[in-house]
């Protein structure tokens, strides 16, 4: 691995961390209630959010290494949870296997060119859509956490 590559596989990590730790923040302390509430029709509840912004990493990291892997996409946005403990563990479980699929992309993998329906990319490109994606909802379920605390 060249010292180039390997320093950009520390920055993902680095930014997906950063991500983990603001999905993290967005759950703690608040109730199944707040964590299932959606603001309006056709939006989406904290707990959708989080479970697809996972669901899409994790596939987003194994697009980068060319794998093709089981997806409900629809289902995540559907997710409802228990408790923040729940959604918190949810987290966790999804973190490690997605620190699994980074650790094993390799650099030949960043010009290989991958196709799913509707898109062809560079591994580059899909590697970077994980981190870009996370972060987009991360967004979103901050400020349904605004809009449920400001009700």
């Amino acid at each position: 691995m060249s010292e180039s590559f390997a320093a950009l596989v520390a920055a993902v990590q680095l930014k997906m961390n950063a991500n983990h730790d603001a999905l993290r923040e967005v759950v703690r302390g608040l109730s199944a209630d707040a964590l299932n509430w959606q603001p309006a029709p056709e939006t989406n509840s904290i707990c959708a959010l989080v479970s697809h912004a996972l669901d899409a990493e994790r596939f987003l990291l194994a697009t980068t290494l060319d794998h093709v892997v089981a997806r409900d996409r629809e289902s995540h946005f559907r997710a409802t949870t228990a408790s923040a403990a729940d959604l918190l563990a949810l987290i966790d479980r999804a973190v490690a296997e997605n620190e699994e699929l980074l650790s094993r992309v390799t650099e030949d993998r960043m010009a290989a060119v991958v196709t799913r329906p509707g898109r062809t990319y560079n591994g580059a490109w899909w590697l970077l859509q994980a981190v870009e994606h996370t972060r987009e909802h991360i967004g979103h379920a901050q400020l349904t956490r605004q809009l449920w605390e400001a009700r």
